[in-house]
């Protein structure tokens, strides 16, 4: 696969999660766990994490890793991981970015395009719609996720007969009001899950890490 053809099947991965992610009330009344996390999102500013995509398809379920680190407005670093070996790494500086293929030992660098500008983690993407006609949510007792306690938020379609038939697990950190984990179930088959550990919230961070090095002996694609 080229560099720019792995970086596609990246963005389709990414792209998947984030459609499959659109679904929380920004409208529940003030103080519930969604409307917490809605307003500790608001006010991050950068944030440092460890990001695990489980795509069940066909019978097969794929998992990829990322650690992420992501500075508003336009600046990140996304490494996958399979193991200790890194798969890939993307880092932009709000103006260029570089996607590099170490197993090509091949780097592609590109302008940022103004939709890209807004980084964040795919869960955060469903804290900004509002599709309560669509979707009941039902708000469960709280629970452990990984000795976490967490709030388990269930969104189900209105109209089960309709072409939108999705539904969705959300599990939100009681103590900081963080989206750990998302699922998201298709006619009752889970179709995709959202992972999420090892937070960093409005840290400290060098400015270089938003800025790629080309490895000795790269070969360099400009598009």
């Amino acid at each position: 696969m080229t560099v720019q053809g792995h970086f596609q099947s990246i963005l389709v991965i990414v792209v998947l999660g984030l459609v499959c992610s659109g679904c929380v009330d920004t409208g529940i009344g003030s103080g519930t766990p969604l409307e917490k996390a809605i307003e500790k999102q608001q006010n991050i500013e950068n944030l440092t994490y460890i990001e695990t995509l489980t795509l069940s398809i066909d019978n097969e379920t794929r998992a990829i890793e990322y650690d992420v680190i992501l500075q508003r407005p336009d600046k990140y670093r996304r490494i996958e991981r399979s193991g200790p070996y890194i798969c890939s790494e993307i880092v932009s500086n709000g103006d260029v970015v570089w996607i590099y293929d170490p197993e090509k030992n091949a780097v592609l660098i590109r302008n940022l395009t103004a939709s890209e500008k807004r980084p964040e983690p795919a869960i955060y993407a469903l804290l900004t719609d509002n599709i309560t006609k669509n979707y009941i949510v039902e708000e469960h007792e709280m629970e452990s996720l990984n000795s976490t306690p967490v709030y388990k938020v269930k969104l189900t379609p209105h109209e089960l007969d309709s072409e939108d038939t999705r539904e969705y697990l959300l599990w939100i950190d009681s103590r900081s009001a963080i989206p750990l984990k998302l699922q998201s179930y298709d006619m009752g088959n889970l179709i995709l899950t959202l992972e999420y550990r090892d937070y960093s919230v409005n840290c400290v961070i060098n400015d270089d890490e938003f800025t790629f090095t080309i490895p000795d002996g790269a070969s360099v694609v400009y598009a």
